[in-house]
C-alpha cells in the first residue's frame, strides 16, 4: 500500500514498521488483514461478515438471517467473552445514535401495541436492533487500520457481486429469477435491482475515497471501477445512475483540489458524449431500453418505474394525515393500502408505520451521522475520510426515498464502517477499549525481522 506521508494529516500508524515488512505485508496482505491485525479467530469472523454481508442471497428460508449474520454472531459471542465489546462504537456519536434508535423503535413499538399487529412487532424490532445496534457494535468502533481493511474487503465484495451478476446475465441460459429479474434486470446477490445500483455507487465513492487517502494503488482502482460501472448499467435501474452521479460529483466537489475538478468534468464530458454515441454497440441491452432511450426521448419521469411508486406515495400522505402521534403499526400499510404494497419509501414508511416519534428516530441517524462528520471537520482530521462518509451519507438520504425498509445487512454494513472510520480519527482509542492488538506487537515485528 502506497503511503504519502505529505497527504495524511494525522500520525499514521504504519510509520513504525520497518520497510522490509513494509514491503511484505503488502506482498502477501492485500487488504492489510494482518498488518491491522485482524488475523484472528475473532478477525477473521468479522472479516467474513463483512465480505458476505451484500451477499443478501445467502441466506436461511423463512427467517431473515443470512450467512453474514451468522458469521457476525459468531464474532460477537467471541468479543461477550473477551469482554471487548465497543460500548461507544460510533465515537462521540454514539449517545445520538442510541437515542435516535430507541426513538424509532419505541414509535414503532407504541404504534403496533395499540394500533398494529403486536405480533408482526418481534421480526422486525429484532431485525432493527440487530442491524442498528448489535452490527455497530461487532464492526465498529475498532482502530482507524482495522476499519480501513474492512472497507477495501467491502469494496472486493462489491466488486466480486457485480461480475457475478454480470456473468449470470451474460452467461446462464434460464436464470433464477432471484438473481436476474423476469424483464432481464441484473439482481445479482442483492437480489434487488435498485439496491444493487445504489451499492455499486456507494462502492465507486469508496474506491475513489481510498485512492484520494492514499490507501489504494490506481491499479487496484482501475480493476474496481468498470465492474462496478458496468454493473449499475446492467441493473437498468435509473436511481442508480442518479446515486453515481451524485457521489462522485460531490466527493470531486469536497475533496478537489480545485485544479482536478475542471480534469473530471471533462472526463464526465467526454464519458458521456461517448455513451451516447456509441451506447448501442456496448451498452447493455437492459441499461439502453430502461435507461438510456427513455432520458434521451422522455426526460426523467419516463424513465424508471416512478409513476407506481408516486401512487403508493399518494395514499401514504392521505394516511399520514392520521399518524401524527401514533403509527399503523409495522408492516400494517400494505393492509390499508389499496395497492396492497410497502410504501417504497423510507421516510414515509417511518412515519405512516410508527408514528411522527420513528420518523424523528430515522432523521436522528442522520443527524448523529452529521454531527460526528460535522466533529471531524472541526477536528481537522484527513479530509478524504470524513469527505468519503459524508457522501455516502448523502446518497442513503436521497435512496431512502425508494426503499420500504433499510434492515438488510447489505444496507447497514458501508454506514457502520464510514462513522466508525471516521471516529476512529477523532477518538484514538485507549487500550482497554481496543477490541484486538492495536498495531504489530514487538513479538510480531522481531519475529517479522528475524
Amino acid at each position: 500500500m502506497k503511503q504519502n506521508p505529505h497527504r495524511h494529516h494525522h500520525h499514521h500508524h504504519h510509520h513504525h514498521r520497518t520497510p522490509d515488512l513494509r514491503h511484505r505485508s503488502a506482498r502477501f496482505d492485500p487488504f492489510g488483514l494482518a498488518a491491522a491485525g485482524l488475523l484472528t479467530p475473532e478477525g477473521l469472523l468479522v472479516a467474513a461478515a463483512v465480505v458476505l454481508a451484500p451477499m443478501n442471497h445467502i441466506r436461511l428460508s423463512g427467517v431473515y438471517i443470512t450467512a453474514s449474520d451468522i458469521v457476525a454472531l459468531a464474532a460477537f459471542i467471541l468479543m461477550l467473552a473477551k469482554g471487548s465489546v465497543p460500548i461507544r462504537f460510533f465515537g462521540p456519536a454514539t449517545a445520538f445514535w442510541g437515542l435516535s434508535f430507541i426513538a424509532f423503535a419505541g414509535g414503532m413499538t407504541m404504534s403496533s401495541v395499540i394500533n398494529g399487529d403486536p405480533a408482526a412487532l418481534p421480526n422486525t424490532l429484532a431485525q432493527y436492533s440487530y442491524s442498528l445496534l448489535v452490527l455497530p457494535m461487532i464492526l465498529g468502533g475498532r482502530s482507524y487500520a482495522q476499519t480501513l481493511a474492512l472497507i477495501k474487503l467491502l469494496i472486493a465484495a462489491y466488486v466480486f457481486v457485480m461480475l457475478f451478476g454480470a456473468y449470470v446475465v451474460h452467461f446462464v441460459d434460464n436464470p433464477n429469477r432471484m438473481l436476474v429479474s423476469g424483464n432481464g434486470r441484473m439482481r445479482s446477490l442483492i437480489q434487488r435491482e435498485n439496491e444493487t445500483a445504489v451499492h455499486g455507487a456507494i462502492a465507486i465513492v469508496l474506491v475513489l475515497g481510498l485512492y484520494k487517502l492514499g490507501a489504494m494503488r490506481a491499479r487496484s482502482v482501475l480493476l474496481c471501477i468498470p465492474p462496478l460501472i458496468y454493473g449499475i448499467m446492467l441493473t437498468g435501474s435509473v436511481s442508480g445512475l442518479l446515486a453515481t452521479f451524485l457521489g462522485v460529483t460531490l466527493l470531486v466537489l469536497i475533496v478537489g483540489p480545485i485544479r482536478h475538478i475542471p480534469i473530471s468534468a471533462a472526463i464526465v464530458a467526454v464519458v458521456v458524449v461517448i455513451l451516447l454515441a456509441f451506447g448501442d454497440i456496448f451498452l447493455p441491452e437492459i441499461f439502453r431500453n430502461r435507461v438510456l432511450d427513455p432520458l434521451l426521448n422522455r426526460g426523467l419521469v419516463g424513465a424508471g418505474t416512478f409513476s407506481d411508486r408516486a401512487l403508493l406515495i399518494q395514499e401514504a400522505m392521505a394516511i399520514m394525515k392520521d399518524t401524527v402521534f401514533l403509527g399503523l403499526g409495522v408492516e400494517q400499510f400494505r393492509e390499508y393500502s389499496a395497492h396492497n404494497a410497502a410504501v417504497h419509501n423510507n421516510y414515509l414508511a417511518a412515519f405512516v408505520e410508527g408514528g411522527l416519534i420513528s420518523l424523528l428516530g430515522l432523521i436522528g441517524f442522520f443527524l448523529s451521522a452529521l454531527t460526528l462528520v460535522w466533529a471531524a471537520i472541526v477536528s481537522r482530521v484527513n479530509r478524504q475520510v470524513w469527505a468519503m462518509t459524508l457522501v455516502v451519507l448523502l446518497i442513503y438520504a436521497v435512496a431512502f426515498n425508494m426503499f420500504p425498509t433499510f434492515y438488510a445487512r447489505f444496507w447497514n454494513v458501508p454506514w457502520i464502517l464510514l462513522l466508525s472510520l471516521t471516529a476512529s480519527l477523532l477518538t484514538p482509542l485507549r487500550h482497554k477499549d481496543q477490541p484486538i492488538l492495536p498495531h504489530p506487537s514487538p513479538t510480531l515485528k522481531r519475529r517479522a525481522r528475524s
